[in-house]
């Protein structure tokens, strides 16, 4: 494996990475924080409203946003790597690019059918065996040689502010951030499951690794996802920086 043994920057470093990453962007009456305990619960109220009600998968399945849900999300998070976009008026959260650092272990441990089997909502557990279904054929770290990658979630925009260029800038910015870990080689993965995040992936020259069309997947010769609208794919990227 590839990746040498440089530790992740002070979370103080982190901060100071990401205010100079936000001076040079410059939001127009907003700013960039960086994940924390305290903002976490700010964080799924967000997603509740902004993110996951939208959600091709979700939405498709009527997933219900339970208690399993939510803690499961901030298990995800728990290292606080995620960025904020934050309005400087209200102090409202306005977009969010939620992130994590992933190693091969716990790739790994995530991606075994056991592990799948614990989660109890029945529809999440269809979720996450779709995302993991095809592991190997999207394993970032077989692709790069590498034992961690940064892990792409959400990237969520407030309904009041799309349609901004925000999400762009947000990709931007976390991308400029990745760099400054502290750790090298820096590579992503992320699931796209909607037309519109797969673009801005695109965007920034993601490598699509596999693609999976909604009405060819099946369990039990039936098809999982329908009703996804203009959604007709799921398309899992890997970037090296």
């Amino acid at each position: 494996m590839a990746d040498n043994n440089d530790n992740l920057r002070p979370r103080r470093e982190l901060e100071e990475v990401l205010r100079r990453i936000d001076k040079s962007l410059n939001f127009e009456d907003a700013h960039l924080e960086l994940s924390s305990d305290e903002l976490t619960d700010s964080l799924i109220l967000f997603l509740k409203e902004n993110f996951w009600p939208d959600e091709p998968l979700w939405k498709s399945l009527g997933l219900q946003i339970d208690e399993e849900v939510t803690r499961r999300f901030a298990s995800h998070v728990k290292d606080n790597l995620s960025i904020l976009l934050v309005s400087n008026t209200s102090g409202e959260i306005i977009g969010c690019r939620t992130m994590f650092l992933d190693t091969l272990n716990e790739a790994n441990d995530k991606a075994d059918d056991t592990g799948i089997q614990q989660i109890k909502n029945e529809k999440l557990k269809k979720v996450r065996t779709f995302l993991g279904h095809k592991w190997r054929e999207r394993d970032v770290f077989q692709h790069f040689g590498v034992t961690r990658a940064m892990h792409f979630l959400a990237l969520a925009i407030h309904k009041k502010y799309r349609g901004r260029g925000i999400a762009s800038k947000l990709m931007q910015a976390s991308l400029a951030f990745c760099k400054e870990l502290g750790f090298t080689p820096v590579c992503i993965v992320g699931e796209c499951t909607s037309e519109i995040s797969q673009k801005i992936f695109e965007k920034f020259d993601f490598e699509n690794v596999y693609t999976v069309r909604y009405d060819e997947y099946k369990v039990n010769d039936e098809i999982v996802f329908t009703n996804t609208g203009d959604n007709k794919t799921a398309k899992f990227f890997v970037k090296q920086l």
